[in-house]
């Protein structure tokens, strides 16, 4: 049986560990996301600090007692110009490859828009790389659809003045 719960101080290591198995997939499709060698030491701490913030949630999911899965949901503000003030964002959702297809992500997903609700929030953004054609398909079959499109240009190559 899946649980879902909030993610504690302490569960940054394993949120770090889960982060890593995802852009190792990542960095396999597409080596623009490759990451520094203290990655994992890094964005553990980098969890520590988010667990922190009260507009920030991590919710972990667990089967058996193994961490199989996680999502991080923040409530961002957005300049003044804009009539939506505050909105939803979802930095990230992990679910272990050999946990996939069960569920687990759609359960993290209800898990966070409850949250969002409970923060006022009426919008959730979110990136997915043009890559995932799994991630993609999962967050249109759960109601997202195109808004931006991010674009990327290298400066330094070769050939250009």
């Amino acid at each position: 049986m899946v649980t879902i719960r909030r993610a504690k101080p302490e569960d940054n290591r394993t949120i770090a560990m889960l982060w890593m198995e995802m852009i190792s997939d990542h960095i396999d499709r597409d080596p623009r996301f490759e990451v520094n060698e203290d990655a994992e030491e890094t964005y553990a701490e980098y969890a520590r600090g988010m667990l922190d913030n009260p507009d920030t949630a991590v919710f972990l999911a667990e089967e058996e007692g193994e961490s199989v899965g996680y999502v991080l949901a923040l409530v961002l503000d957005n300049p003044p110009v804009f009539q939506l003030g505050r909105y939803g964002f979802v930095g990230e959702m992990v679910v272990t490859c050999k946990h996939r297809r069960g569920g687990i992500g759609r359960m993290l997903w209800d898990r966070a828009r409850r949250w969002f609700k409970r923060k006022g929030v009426s919008v959730v953004q979110l990136n997915v790389s043009e890559s995932n054609l799994e991630g993609k398909a999962f967050w249109k079959s759960v109601g997202f659809e195109d808004f931006l499109e991010v674009k990327w240009c290298e400066l330094d190559r070769e050939g250009e003045t």
